[in-house]
């Protein structure tokens, strides 16, 4: 079966599911002694869908007796139309207002104003929202209406708790990185000679939307040309004038591919005619870095051993990274270190200074259930390569998503 077909929209969540995370999260709350949980959408990854099994950037409150309640901005009139009413809800009690004084009214009706209130979003494990995703407005005027319950901060113990997924939630990723593949063919083939380097990105995006997926921050990460080295955000999305492409050149892109939420991640890497020796050899050292972390990713190996072994071809060769070699992603709050060995390349002498290193940020115990993004990359000289998609670790083993994008792609110059 085409996966994509017109008659085929892809898996969906059950209510079943909904039931097993409420579960998981009545024991979240007696193992930490809440007395209610509450969870703030409000950052990259929408944690309030956990509970909603949608993205509404809502304020849910769950109490131990497995109650929620989803304190939106707008009245949701997307329920009650014929299109929303195909949807089914997770949560039938939603209230709206304001986030502080409602969040008060329902733990009073709950009788919780003066107990211990779990909450998730003051702090984060996510890059670039360490320190929370709650405004310090928004967060005083809980305070201020909530005065007698003792608040504390369970984010990273309920982010932590994402990253083991069950059948159906393996289901949905996979779905995600199969957009992702069929998005890293369609880069593929727009990237060519005489092309705007943002044609192959706009291909891409398109063959994740028309599969019914959809886009999250950063939307996509790019960059192209005969010689590069830095990482991020291109300066024609903010700028304009995107690159010509050219013979010679090389065009790469991290590619976020979501699917109901969940999200994978495609490094797809693509050489404008016969790639010369050095982008061969960087290749060859992220294919090796990718092989290395196939095989040392194993139920009850830990993150760091994973991260070590994947950065050993790059030590051997006298390169460096600028992204992390691997991360876990749907969430990405675990990752491996980056710009590890920049002292090394030649190609930076003419830069004032160097950024320094960034150490690998947490660890944990390699369960099965956990999804990954495989991403090697090689820097030296100006040039880079990066390879790689989402791998699952499951009870039967490594499961490997995305083949396109786990070599060098070379198309016509």
């Amino acid at each position: 079966m085409n996966p994509f077909s017109d008659t085929h929209t892809g898996p969906a969540l059950s209510s079943a599911e909904r039931d097993r995370r409420y579960e998981i999260l009545r024991g979240f709350q007696h193992d930490h002694g809440l007395d209610a949980l509450v969870v703030f959408g409000w950052g990259r990854t929408a944690l309030d869908q956990y509970l909603t099994n949608e993205q509404q950037r809502a304020v849910v409150v769950m109490t131990p007796d497995g109650l929620v309640t989803s304190i939106v901005g707008r009245f949701p009139l997307d329920r009650f139309d014929e299109a929303g009413a195909a949807y089914p809800r997770w949560v039938e009690d939603f209230r709206t207002g304001n986030p502080a004084t409602t969040l008060a009214a329902v733990l009073a009706e709950r009788g919780v104003s003066h107990g211990t209130v779990g909450v998730v979003g003051l702090t984060s494990r996510a890059v670039g929202e360490y320190s929370g995703v709650i405004p310090h407005r928004a967060w005083q005027a809980v305070l201020s209406s909530s005065p007698h319950a003792a608040f504390v901060d369970v984010s990273a113990d309920f982010e932590t708790l994402l990253l083991v997924k069950s059948a159906e939630e393996l289901d949905m990723i996979r779905y995600a990185a199969a957009l992702g593949e069929r998005a890293c063919e369609a880069f593929a083939a727009r990237s060519r000679a005489g092309a705007l380097e943002s044609a192959p990105i706009a291909a891409a995006l398109e063959a994740i939307v028309s599969g019914g997926g959809w886009l999250g921050g950063p939307l996509v990460i790019e960059r192209a040309g005969a010689q590069r080295f830095a990482w991020g955000k291109p300066e024609w999305m903010s700028m304009g004038r995107p690159r010509v492409l050219q013979s010679g050149d090389s065009i790469g892109a991290e590619i976020f591919a979501f699917y109901g939420g969940f999200e994978s991640q495609q490094q797809i890497d693509v050489s404008i005619g016969r790639p010369g020796p050095l982008l061969r050899e960087l290749e060859e050292v992220c294919a090796e870095s990718y092989r290395r972390g196939i095989d040392a990713l194993r139920v009850g190996a830990s993150f760091a051993d994973l991260c070590a072994t994947m950065h050993e071809p790059l030590t051997d060769a006298r390169v460096w990274n600028t992204g992390p070699l691997v991360q876990t992603v749907s969430p990405v709050i675990f990752n491996g270190a980056t710009h590890v060995g920049l002292d090394s390349d030649p190609g930076l002498r003419h830069l004032p200074t160097v950024p320094s290193s960034v150490p690998i940020d947490g660890d944990f115990e390699i369960r099965p259930g956990i999804a990954f993004a495989f991403e090697p990359n090689a820097v030296r000289d100006g040039q880079r390569v990066c390879i790689g998609g989402t791998v699952l670790i499951t009870d039967s083993g490594v499961e490997e998503l995305n083949t396109v994008s786990n070599g060098l792609v070379v198309v016509d110059g």
